[in-house]
């Protein structure tokens, strides 16, 4: 009766010393999976701060301007603009 249950406390011990190291085995994993995404949001972070940069330098009027005049473009006279204007339509309709 003794020896069994030496025995058995000896294989729980064991299995409990099992068990806690591969916890700690899959946290350690986990810990480092956690710090790589964490790196690689900083770098999609820092990405998307050039690129709003970016595109704040692309829409300045000044910008838009320069790239106009690069291509030859220029401001349109009043004269040749063209305005349409639709008739109201009477309420109570369908949109479509």
């Amino acid at each position: 009766m003794r020896r069994s249950l030496a025995i058995a406390l000896a294989l729980a011990s064991s299995l409990l010393v099992l068990g806690a190291a591969w916890q700690a085995s899959r946290y350690a994993s986990l810990a480092s999976q956690a710090r790589a995404l964490e790196a690689s949001q900083e770098n999609w972070i820092e990405e998307n701060r050039k690129l709003a940069a970016g595109i704040a330098v692309l829409s300045s009027r000044a910008r838009a301007a320069q790239a106009a005049s690069a291509l030859g473009l220029g401001k349109v006279s009043p004269e040749r603009r063209l305005f349409i204007v639709f008739p109201k339509k009477a309420s109570g309709g369908s949109d479509g």
